[in-house]
């Protein structure tokens, strides 16, 4: 055991001694190798991310959704017929409130109604905006998306079907209006329209709630005020939750039932609605994302290969300078292995160095993303150990042949060159 021990600390140390010496080739060799691994560990943390900060958003609002739209999501590949949803009736408040009175209790969960208005004119005091959406939506709306409010609360049911004049703005809005004042109790114009705030809701920053943080929410019969609702004009949906421990299936079928009756359809007419499902979206997502990884792994091979031949190249370029050295070596009773060894290690060496590089550059760009984007990165211990592998079978493919090479020279004719 001491023998391999000596064995192992005498090759490295004379290899370490020879990287020390040729500091900016080393350097250089390392850099293809540094953006390769950049590439692969980079697109991997952050397709990694945005999955999971999606999952997370689709788990809070179950993933047993439908969505009851006009338009389909354009899902599944294919062409898009624009053409045959063109002149369908869009989601209307008769449809949302039918549905309340006819849906099975034991199927359906939840019903919710919104619409949506985009470029009003929100003013409090000498502050105005033009860029927070407008969003009329039933007393449910924060319960169905899994939204909580951090001040103030939400309008009941009966200030909705009442039509009072209230609102529950977003984060962002609240900042951006109010600074640091409690903003519950006051009042905001609203299209000249006075309107009180009585609740403020939590800060999203995720991808599917994040409208909600730029968002002002009103009693959808208030919202009649500033869009056409009735018709359904006004980018309106309607979502059914069902149960999670039972099928999807099922809360499709009731729904289509409804539907269909709803809109006096005969039997062989096609349906004139969309049931956007929210596997629909997780199933995309996912083959969204698997071709991410292939052309994140693509990328960043062909960037290894670069690295790889300009190790290989140093490594040759190495093993010709040290030739005599290595002559005097195995003629003072070196073997074949040590001096493998000695070259195989200062080829992972290298590739090691570019490695741990482009891992730390990932981990840093994705503090700053975090931080400044509100954007939450997960770096994983996962990626990092796929970047430090991937680094030393580089290294090791790099300096195999070089090292086999100065393993096999002739102690005599390698002091004579």
């Amino acid at each position: 055991m001491k023998q391999i021990f000596n064995f192992v600390r005498d090759a490295f140390s004379l290899s370490n001694s020879f990287l020390k010496g040729n500091k900016l080739r080393s350097a250089l060799s390392v850099l293809g190798i540094a953006i390769g691994i950049f590439c692969i560990v980079a697109v991997l943390t952050f397709a990694g991310s945005m999955k999971k900060n999606v999952r997370t958003d689709l788990e809070s609002l179950g993933m047993n959704v439908i969505i009851i739209e006009k338009w389909p999501w354009g899902f599944g590949g294919g062409e898009y017929k624009w053409w045959d949803f063109l002149n369908r009736p869009n989601a209307s408040i008769r449809d949302y409130k039918l549905i309340q009175q006819r849906f099975s209790p034991e199927i359906v969960r939840d019903i919710g109604f919104e619409c949506s208005s985009s470029g009003i004119t929100i003013k409090y005091g000498k502050k105005s905006t033009t860029k927070s959406k407008l969003m009329g939506i039933t007393a449910n709306y924060a319960q169905m998306n899994g939204i909580s409010l951090s001040n103030g609360r939400m309008f009941n049911e009966q200030e909705e079907k009442s039509g009072k004049n209230l609102a529950v703005i977003g984060q962002d809005l609240a900042t951006e209006f109010f600074g640091n004042n409690n903003p519950v109790g006051k009042s905001i114009k609203i299209k000249g329209l006075k309107t009180t705030v009585i609740g403020v809701f939590e800060k999203q920053g995720s991808m599917m709630n994040k409208q909600a943080d730029k968002g002002i929410f009103i009693p959808i019969s208030y919202m009649r005020n500033f869009a056409e609702v009735t018709s359904g004009e006004a980018g309106s949906k309607i979502i059914v939750r069902g149960y999670e421990n039972r099928p999807s299936e099922e809360l499709v079928a009731e729904v289509t039932k409804l539907m269909r009756g709803i809109r006096m359809l005969k039997p062989k007419e096609k349906d004139n609605f969309a049931l956007n499902k929210m596997t629909l979206f997780s199933e995309q997502l996912d083959s969204t994302f698997a071709m991410l990884d292939i052309v994140a792994w693509i990328l960043g091979l062909f960037s290894l290969i670069v690295g790889m031949f300009g190790i290989a190249n140093i490594m040759f370029v190495s093993v010709k300078e040290r030739t005599p050295i290595i002559g005097v070596q195995k003629a003072l009773g070196a073997k074949k292995s040590f001096i493998l060894t000695q070259f195989l290690y200062e080829s992972v060496v290298l590739s090691l160095i570019g490695g741990m590089a482009g891992i730390i550059l990932v981990w840093v760009t994705s503090i700053g993303i975090s931080k400044g984007l509100d954007f939450p990165v997960y770096f994983t211990i996962n990626n990092f150990a796929t970047g430090i592998i991937l680094s030393m079978i580089t290294g090791i493919i790099a300096g195999i042949v070089p090292a086999i090479r100065a393993s096999k020279l002739d102690p005599v004719e390698a002091i004579r060159s």
